[in-house]
């Protein structure tokens, strides 16, 4: 008989793995199961001629003091004995109608510098500048799972950092595009509609900016693949188990109450608890079913808009780019002319200059990436074409990126090490995420006032973790959502939640 309960976890990726160590933590038994052959889902990274090929991380929020986030990141073992890197600029556009627009991670001089490119919009760049200030000022308590928060704890955080909410409330019913089109400037206003994707909130623009102008934010040195390697070792360290290779096709329920899940080699893996951690449409629509899910998650999964999907291109390059300013979104630039990345047409595209992180290249060489929106049915459809229509495409798209970067870059043609196309078919082979989207919702303001599920009150012992609960994605929300289900699950069982190893 098990002296503990015992907990199982479909996905090892940062949502998956961060429930593993928290559940560990407060002594219950947790087996990870990863359908491919590592860690990581989609903060990975791969080996290409020898350079680490960084597929996910610009930074990390939490990094340093001054966020709750850092404690949780401290509890996940990633902190210790690596090295962050902090921006001065959160994007650099080159070349906006003959301007150069710098977004500096210094408030004060970001807003010298849009004012000295349109004064005549003076008014609403302070606003933008107060409102981030604002924010950036605010401590946002992080310190209890959410669905164990009852009203008086929102209002307590509501009361403590009353203009911050203010401010974000300001901006929480527009888009990005919407707050560009104010700016009287062509250049400013191309320069908002070009930030990420203009369906997006711009109250999530304005958090991202206080981010980094705390300097609370720093890109860990080695990447995704050094990050992802401590977060794996941690969980070992724990004692937790971890299943590789083993993807789950099935969850064992009885009398509307979870007992374990079940393997593609049709093994049985029983359980008094299951995290799911993985692709939520695969899950709630392909292992549960509709009968356990609730009308909110229903019309979710049927309205909301989801990150696209979206090609990544990734070259080695026998070069030093040493006046090349990093920035955490990396260098926009204008294209020759426009270009086709599956039926969506791009105009401009970014850049990442990896002239910051010599652990991820060979010696005197950098890494430089790019991510173009796409959509996935094109795709599939060329996939299905046969392998030799399929890999036509992703060079043509290589050969006008490269195209484009000997323009910004005189000479870089002959200095490639490898040039490589990833497509939503690899994210979708690598994570098993629904039509190859490599973060879940995309956070609009319709998003951002919708609450997610993370179980639902007819499947007994059943949880949800990772971007398919927690709107906008990225790495705080994925690890802090599988924290917020092993809080839970010590409420429902009566332990204190715990946060050190005492309880192990």
């Amino acid at each position: 008989m098990r002296d503990s309960k015992k907990i199982n976890i479909i996905g090892g990726g940062v949502a998956g793995l961060s429930a593993g160590i928290y559940a560990r933590l407060n002594g219950f038994e947790a087996t990870v199961f990863e359908m491919v052959n590592r860690t990581g889902g989609a903060c990975t990274s791969w080996e290409k001629s020898g350079y680490n090929v960084n597929g996910s991380i610009h930074w990390l929020v939490g990094s340093a003091p001054g966020i709750d986030f850092y404690e949780m990141w401290r509890d996940l073992g990633v902190l210790d004995k690596i090295d962050f890197y902090y921006y001065n600029s959160f994007i650099e556009y080159k070349n906006i109608d003959g301007v150069d627009v710098h977004f500096y991670t210094d408030l004060n001089k970001l807003q010298q510098h849009l004012l000295s490119i349109s004064p005549v919009d003076s008014r609403l760049i302070e606003e933008l500048i107060h409102c981030i200030k604002l924010v950036a000022d605010a401590n946002f308590t992080m310190d209890r799972a959410f669905g164990l928060l009852q009203a008086w704890d929102w209002s307590k955080v509501f009361l403590n950092d009353i203009p911050a909410v203010t401010a974000l409330g300001k901006f929480s019913h527009m888009s990005i595009h919407e707050f560009a089109k104010k700016f009287k400037s062509k250049i400013l206003r191309k320069a908002f509609q070009n930030f990420w994707s203009p369906t997006m909130s711009m109250s999530f623009m304005v958090l991202q900016l206080s981010y980094a102008s705390n300097r609370i934010a720093g890109y860990p040195i080695g990447g995704s693949g050094k990050f992802m390697e401590k977060l794996t070792n941690r969980y070992i360290e724990l004692g937790g188990k971890l299943e590789l290779g083993k993807k789950v096709n099935r969850i064992l329920i009885k009398n509307h109450e979870v007992t374990g899940v079940q393997t593609e080699d049709s093994a049985i893996h029983q359980s008094d608890f299951v995290v799911s951690a993985c692709d939520g449409a695969y899950v709630l629509f392909k292992l549960l079913g509709s009968n356990f899910i609730d009308e909110v998650t229903l019309d979710a999964y049927r309205t909301l808009e989801t990150f696209p999907s979206m090609v990544y291109f990734s070259a080695g390059i026998d070069r030093t780019f040493d006046t090349s300013e990093p920035s955490i979104i990396g260098h926009s630039i204008p294209l020759a002319k426009k270009l086709k990345v599956g039926d969506l047409v791009h105009h401009r595209a970014s850049f990442q200059i990896y002239n910051f992180d010599q652990t991820i290249a060979p010696e005197g060489k950098t890494l430089i990436t790019a991510s173009l929106d796409t959509n996935y049915g094109f795709w599939q459809k060329l996939h299905q074409k046969g392998e030799k229509a399929y890999r036509a495409e992703r060079s043509r798209i290589g050969e006008e990126l490269l195209k484009n970067l000997e323009r910004e870059f005189p000479g870089i043609s002959s200095q490639v090490d490898f040039m490589d196309i990833a497509t939503p078919i690899t994210f979708e082979n690598w994570t098993g995420n629904h039509n190859g989207s490599y973060r879940g919702w995309l956070p609009s303001p319709k998003s951002t006032k919708t609450k997610i599920s993370s179980h639902f009150a007819g499947l007994k012992g059943f949880y949800m973790a990772g971007h398919w609960v927690a709107t906008g994605g990225g790495l705080p929300p994925a690890a802090f959502s599988g924290r917020d289900v092993i809080q839970q699950i010590c409420k429902l069982e009566g332990k204190t939640f715990a946060t050190d190893q005492k309880s192990i």
